[in-house]
């Protein structure tokens, strides 16, 4: 019996130092690294030398309180930010043949473009089943592009700007679109919910199943 005592008492030690191991780590991953400038990146990637080795990385990152995998990377790619930042586009090809469109649709209908037919057009180019052209990429996409006045410029200079009958049909058809783009919109994003909820309906059944026998 005695043996047996201890064998399960070296076990609670052992699971015992296998939390506070997993408690480190945690804290090791909250912690905060400084915002460095263009001048100090550069002096880091000076401190590195020129061939530098694990150790040096490992030295220059205590000492100036940031991460080694930012100094591999700007020994690698320069300290020099890159412009545009943030979220990636979900296809800049497709992007760069919708403004295209556009452009060659104003000078050859002398009009401009409704946002369903931007929408359509977009659906065509991107051939992706998973995007559906909402109204936040619309929206997103005609400011970046500033597609209004571009749109305006070019039938400024083919002077059509001024053309009454278009801008009042326009103007009568803004509701009629914005409306069947929200519908379209809603009725994608619910047809996704349903595939998410059937999905995960699946392995809740046999869970539930399974905890009956």
């Amino acid at each position: 019996m005695q043996p047996q005592e201890e064998t399960s008492s070296n076990r609670i030690v052992k699971v015992q130092e296998e939390c506070k191991i997993v408690i480190d780590f945690t804290q090791l991953r909250k912690e905060h690294y400084n915002v460095l400038s263009k001048r100090e990146k550069d002096q880091a990637v000076q401190m590195l030398g020129p061939n530098p080795l694990y150790d040096d990385f490992k030295r220059v990152s205590q000492a100036v309180g940031t991460t080694i995998k930012n100094l591999k990377r700007w020994k690698r790619c320069g300290t020099d930010r890159k412009k545009g930042c943030g979220r990636k586009k979900l296809n800049p090809h497709a992007e760069k043949q919708l403004i295209e469109w556009v452009i060659q649709r104003v000078h050859s209908t002398g009009r401009k473009i409704s946002r369903q037919e931007l929408r359509c057009r977009a659906l065509e180019l991107f051939e992706n089943q998973h995007f559906c052209a909402s109204k936040g990429f619309l929206d997103k996409f005609v400011k970046s592009y500033q597609l209004k006045q571009m749109m305006n410029d070019i039938l400024k200079s083919n002077g059509k700007l001024n053309t009454k009958n278009l801008s009042t049909k326009l103007s009568q058809n803004d509701v009629k679109i914005e409306e069947e783009l929200q519908l379209d919109t809603v009725k994608k994003e619910e047809e996704d919910d349903i595939k998410i909820e059937n999905l995960s309906l699946y392995p809740n059944k046999s869970f539930s199943a399974f905890q009956t026998q």
